[in-house]
Parts: structure tokens; C-alpha cells; sequence
């Protein structure tokens, strides 16, 4: 991979790089084939895009999951800034890009992804304690669903009716819980 203006032993590569991808289909086969053989990249973002799923498929068996935080440096790759681009680029990618993507767990809504985990924890916790009554600064299964729970109270206008409908029917705590 050569960017265009990269230059080595003052001969400008990356002019001549960009050259040969441009003129692919009036360059002979044997220079197709010495190309190939020196793993001359012919579709540079076709490249990119797998190098990002292969670097997201490593941190998921790392960490079990896709979400990657949108600043996050990986396998000295941008792995937080290729994800978002593929969520922004949603309508642009080719079914085989979704389906992989989906095949791995790829999580297209972090947010909604967060909330359901809250709301997962918090229904595991009123069957251990049999209630919905969180402290605020409860850590609970590695989540701090203390500040969830805390949230859903202060954006409960901005919450959805079926998130709304889903808490009350848990039995969730309007008011703040104080010990």
C-alpha cells in the first residue's frame, strides 16, 4: 500500500503505484501476475475494509464482543474509527460486508446495545434481591448499573414507551433509592 505522493530513492513509488491500479486493464498479464506475486494491492479500500474485519474479528475472540470505542487503537489499527465508519456507511457496504459483519456480532447501535444490557442486569438483579432498588453507586456484574439505572429516571422523557412499558412492567423504582 503507497500513498500517491510517497516517494523511495527519489523515484516517486507512489505516482507510479497509483499508475499501474488506473491502467489495470492495459497492463500485460505478466506484469499483472510480477505484480500480484509482490502483493500489489489492486483495491486499496477493498484492502482497508478487510484489514479493519480482520482486526475486529481479533478483538472479539480477545474480548468476546464488537463493542469497540469509537478512539480505540488495536493491532496498531483504528479499530474505534473503522467501526464507526462502517455505522455511518451502513446503506454504502455491500451485502457480503453486512452479512460478515452481522456473522460476527457486529453491534450497529451502541447505545441501544447498552441500554439492553442495563435493562438485562437489572432484571437478573430483581431475581436475586426481588426488587428494582439500586443505590446509585452500585456496581453490579462488572456494570455499574447504579448511574443506568439513575439515568433511565433522568431521561425518563426521553425514553421510549416500550422501554417505558418494559420498566414498569419489571417493576422498576421511579423514585431514587436511598438507604
Amino acid at each position: 500500500l503507497v500513498v500517491d505522493k510517497y516517494q523511495y530513492n527519489n523515484y516517486t513509488l507512489g505516482t507510479w503505484v497509483s499508475k499501474q491500479r488506473t491502467k489495470k486493464n492495459n497492463i500485460s498479464l505478466e506484469r499483472i501476475q510480477r505484480l500480484d506475486e509482490l502483493g500489489f494491492v489492486w483495491n486499496v479500500s477493498k484492502h482497508q475494509w478487510e484489514e479493519g474485519f480482520q482486526s475486529l474479528t481479533a478483538y472479539k475472540e480477545e474480548f468476546g464482543d464488537c463493542l469497540v470505542e469509537a478512539t480505540l487503537q488495536y493491532n496498531n489499527q483504528t479499530l474505534g474509527s473503522w467501526v464507526t465508519t462502517q455505522r455511518v456507511r451502513k446503506n454504502k457496504l455491500t451485502l457480503d460486508q453486512l452479512s460478515r459483519l452481522n456473522s460476527v456480532g457486529f453491534v450497529w447501535d451502541p447505545r441501544e446495545s447498552f441500554w439492553e444490557k442495563g435493562f438485562q442486569l437489572l432484571t437478573i438483579y430483581k431475581k436475586e434481591f426481588g426488587n428494582c432498588l439500586v443505590r446509585d453507586e452500585l456496581q453490579y456484574r462488572d456494570f455499574n448499573l447504579g448511574v443506568w439505572v439513575r439515568n433511565q429516571r433522568a431521561r425518563r422523557d426521553q425514553l421510549t414507551t416500550e422501554k417505558l412499558n418494559r420498566l414498569d412492567k419489571l417493576g422498576y423504582a421511579w423514585g431514587r433509592y436511598e438507604l
